[in-house]
């Protein structure tokens, strides 16, 4: 009789599952990579490169290749059909976007990929969730409070909304009770390290964060 390993669950399974993705950016790509397996190690499992240049894409290959069987690595700043594909022959397996492209949408669902858009408003919302995206990326979170979230998914509630652009440690708990089915995490978990690159504050910062998230009240809204 014949075993097989249980299948890696998907990106966004992933997602609404620990309530965290990790946004990992800066010039130094040995940071990048040491700091990703940091995160893995800590038990992080959805990570993003937003692909501020070319140079990005091979850091997403690197990673991809050392870390993919034990984490999703996806590319963000996905702004065109060009973007998303480039970043699939990088070795992505998730794309992430800063505003809502609806054709990189149906190009990533084309290919089996999953996608979360950027979007602001309650249209922007509601036009990606129709396109099919099961995960949005509110941002800036920044402009946005966790009242509006809490507002929004009356009228929306099969939007699965990630606030994104200075979430905190100090804030988190908010959003989360407000409905956030996940967190886009940056620069309070990774942005000393990956200056430094002494990882140790890294292994720190993800550690609260898990803990942030599992002592949240409940499991991930639908």
């Amino acid at each position: 009789m014949t075993t097989t390993e249980p299948a890696q669950p998907s990106t966004v399974e992933a997602i609404r599952h620990t309530r965290l993705v990790a946004i990992l950016r800066g010039p130094n790509m040995d940071h990048l990579v040491a700091g990703a397996e940091t995160l893995v190690d800590e038990g992080i499992r959805v990570i993003e490169f937003p692909i501020a240049g070319p140079e990005i894409l091979s850091v997403v290959s690197i990673v991809a290749a050392r870390i993919g069987s034990a984490a999703h690595v996806g590319a963000g700043t996905v702004r065109t059909v060009d973007d998303a594909r480039r970043a699939l022959e990088a070795g992505a397996d998730f794309l992430v976007a800063p505003s809502l492209s609806v054709p990189v949408i149906e190009y990533a669902h084309q290919r089996n990929i999953d996608v979360v858009p950027g979007v602001f408003t309650p249209t922007e919302i509601d036009t990606a969730t129709q396109a099919g995206a099961q995960v949005v990326k509110l941002f800036p979170a920044s402009s946005h409070t966790p009242k509006f979230l809490r507002q929004i998914r009356g009228p929306l509630p099969d939007a699965g909304i990630m606030p994104t652009g200075t979430i905190t440690r100090a804030n988190a708990g908010e959003w989360l009770d407000a409905g956030a089915v996940a967190l886009g995490i940056g620069s309070d978990l990774a942005h000393e390290s990956l200056r430094s690159g002494d990882f140790a504050p890294l292994r720190i910062a993800a550690r609260d964060w898990l803990s942030v998230v599992a002592s949240d009240s409940g499991t991930a809204l639908p």
